[in-house]
């Protein structure tokens, strides 16, 4: 009469309590919430096949109060049609603060010291600023001074019962989660 039940609030519910060391005697993989790896999901140890999707954000400071409107509008739309009321899917999203990766720049700015050093050994003080980005930016990064919000949305299908092709079959139900999902959200 009033459509299918939903489950209560306390099934979605992480309840798993970290385990005390036992004083070296246990393992980081005994300590571990991830079993293994199955091609591009991780099983955990209470059974479900989870899969990690890297978005991307918008710096809503930028943006002026109407452009902000829509944005919300069309997140509540989006979340609407993932998550509509008869869904029970869960989704979680986590907001990381991450160090930026300078590595990329700081190899840029050593080639280009390098190519300067053989075509124009001459000029010194070229050599010198670019030694100082160079400088400047390895100690950035490896303080680690500069960091970006990396966004994450985690999907997971509960694996129904402990052998490969449930395995299998799962991984191709989440495949397809994650491939509406990802179509859903570029709409």
């Amino acid at each position: 009469m009033f459509g299918p039940k939903k489950k209560p609030i306390d099934d979605y519910v992480f309840d798993d309590e970290p385990k005390t060391l036992d004083k070296g005697k246990q393992s980081l993989q005994d300590m571990s919430l991830i079993e293994a790896q199955y091609n591009d999901f991780l099983v955990t140890k209470r059974g479900y096949l989870v899969v990690l999707l890297k978005v991307t954000g918008i710096n809503l400071d930028l943006l002026t109060t109407t452009e902000q409107e829509d944005v919300f509008d069309e997140f509540n739309a989006f979340l609407m049609s993932t998550l509509g009321e008869n869904s029970e899917e869960v989704q979680q999203y986590l907001d990381i603060t991450m160090p930026v990766d300078f590595s990329e720049y700081i190899l840029f700015w050593q080639h280009r010291y390098l190519t300067v050093l053989e075509e124009e050994p001459e000029n010194e003080a070229k050599l010198a600023l670019i030694a100082s980005y160079v400088d400047t930016f390895s100690g950035v990064a490896s303080s680690q001074e500069i960091t970006t919000k990396t966004h994450i949305v985690v999907l997971h299908e509960k694996i129904p019962k402990k052998h490969l092709a449930s395995l299998e079959q799962t991984a191709i139900h989440l495949e397809e989660k994650v491939l509406l999902f990802i179509r859903q959200l570029e709409n």
